[in-house]
């Protein structure tokens, strides 16, 4: 009977230290950049030559080596610590011959920040 008792009881306290708790991000964590971005072929192989990072302006230009076909691309990005990105990255190979929209949220969400990826 006491095995059950302390089972019930170490079970509360668990499901009690499980809930929904409220935090709070420091303000100077609470960003939303993108840091680096790196562009593979399907022989996954790097394709980008050199990456140009404007965060005043949301803007990525990434120029791509010699050859490089941008219809068949897979990306990687670095961001801010703990911030999310989306769409993410796990979509594959993607056609980069128009420039496309990534938004980074913040880890506390406060932040939102729409970035523009060129590929040239």
């Amino acid at each position: 009977m006491k095995k059950i008792f302390y089972l019930l009881l170490m079970l509360v306290f668990t499901l009690t230290a499980c809930g929904d708790d409220d935090y709070t991000v420091e303000e100077a964590y609470e960003k939303a950049e993108i840091t680096a971005i790196v562009l593979y072929n399907k022989e996954g192989k790097v394709a980008s030559d050199q990456v140009t990072i404007s965060s005043e302006q949301g803007a990525i230009t990434v120029e791509l080596k010699e050859g490089e076909d941008k219809t068949n691309l897979k990306i990687t990005a670095s961001i801010s610590a703990g911030a999310t990105l989306t769409p993410d990255m796990a979509q594959g190979y993607q056609h980069f011959s128009t420039a496309k929209t990534y938004t980074v949220i913040s880890p506390g969400k406060s932040v939102v920040k729409q970035w523009t990826l060129t590929v040239q």
